[in-house]
């Protein structure tokens, strides 16, 4: 009892000369939901940089360049007059789409036979991709409907409301849940903000498993079990206190609702983060100081995100690659808080809270087994050298 009181004096003290370990544990996830909030702001992409050659230059292909200036998605910014001034935008960047309408675009359509509008963007950047050439399909696809309507309408002097029904008579209604505008601050924000609550519990602890490497004199006879208990009851507390803030930020601050009971969230945190803690303490044991275990850990964020499925699902990854991303606390816990956030439960729930609980338990056995190694091996008497006269 007297030992672990000692301790927990001890690293109490820690954390009041070391700033640095509360400014992670506080800051990271707080300073990640404020850059990137600001970013994703808009919420969606639109007015992307586009030029238009209209070849044709006729009644017809201009009420198409119309339509195409109507969109939200898109931003005009010349009107070419040749392939080689189109292909020229879009080699410099100042373009990132281009609509090439062809000289007998009219001819075409108004006898008939298949008029084809040529769409070319940069592919280099797949969301700006995804999002301009949705948009063109959906501009074409109407304006051909309308098209067609008018001219039976005309030959024939039929409704045109009518017939628009016969050209198209099967409709997409597109009803997206949970995300309905697809935005990527809902996507994409909560993952940043896990990645970095992930980060700063590794500094944080890092440094502090560290310091008995480094200060063996401040365990005085305490037991490695003493050591570990102290540390993750502080830092554990410190974590999920931060998380809570973090919660905040996310409601309050960004405005994104939370639809799950607030227990689950923070039940699923308090077993992440003593996951978390767990291979803090193996990771750390391999490094002979703070410096190079911050070093290293500063590698971990994106191969751990990546590995994750937040944003490349897990089921499209390798056989290999979905083993390996078992081991990675943030697999079972990132996509679980998206979906608590906006959906109001996972169907996963469960089976991550499993699958935490035993990388908890795996790390705090490997990992306070390499500790405890590493601390005897610290405090182990050095033979002095001996010298000859």
């Amino acid at each position: 009892m007297k030992g672990g009181l000692h301790l927990l004096g001890v690293e109490l003290g820690e954390i009041r000369h070391d700033l640095r370990r509360p400014a992670f544990l506080f800051g990271a996830a707080l300073a990640y939901l404020l850059v990137f909030g600001l970013l994703y702001v808009p919420n969606i992409v639109t007015a992307v940089p586009t030029v238009i050659l209209d070849e044709d230059n006729s009644a017809l292909s201009r009420q198409l360049v119309r339509d195409f200036e109507a969109s939200d998605s898109y931003q005009i910014t010349a009107y070419v007059t040749s392939q080689e001034e189109m292909r020229a935008c879009l080699q410099d960047k100042t373009a990132i789409a281009a609509i090439d309408i062809p000289h007998d675009f009219a001819k075409k359509a108004k006898t008939g036979s298949y008029s084809t509008v040529l769409y070319l963007t940069n592919g280099a950047n797949i969301i700006l991709t995804n999002i301009t050439s949705s948009a063109a399909q959906n501009i074409t696809e109407d304006f051909s409907n309308r098209l067609a309507a008018q001219q039976v309408a005309l030959r024939y002097g039929l409704d045109e409301s009518k017939i628009a029904h016969y050209i198209a008579p099967v409709a997409v209604h597109l009803r997206v849940l949970y995300n309905a505008t697809q935005g990527y601050m809902f996507f994409f924000l909560i993952g940043l903000a896990m990645v970095a609550f992930q980060q700063g519990i590794l500094f944080a602890v890092g440094a502090s498993a560290l310091y008995e490497v480094e200060h063996p004199e401040t365990m005085q006879g305490c037991s490695v079990a003493e050591i570990l208990l102290v540390k993750t009851v502080v830092y554990g507390t410190l974590a999920l206190c931060s998380y809570a803030l973090v919660i905040v930020g996310i409601t309050q601050g960004l405005g994104i609702a939370l639809h799950a009971p607030l227990g689950q969230l923070l039940l699923l945190a308090s077993i992440f983060i003593l996951a978390v803690i767990g291979f803090c303490f193996f990771f750390a044991s391999f490094f002979p100081a703070e410096l190079p275990f911050v070093r290293a850990a500063i590698l971990y964020p994106v191969p751990c995100f990546i590995f994750s499925g937040y944003t490349w699902p897990i089921e499209s990854m390798g056989a290999n690659m979905q083993l390996a991303a078992q081991f990675f606390p943030l697999t079972h816990f990132s996509n679980t808080v998206r979906d608590l956030f906006l959906i109001g439960s996972s169907a996963n729930y469960t089976l991550c809270l499993e699958k935490l609980a035993g990388l908890c338990l795996l790390f705090f056995l490997v990992g306070g087994w390499q500790y405890s190694r590493r601390l005897r091996r610290e405090n182990a008497p050095h033979p002095r050298a001996v010298t000859t006269e």
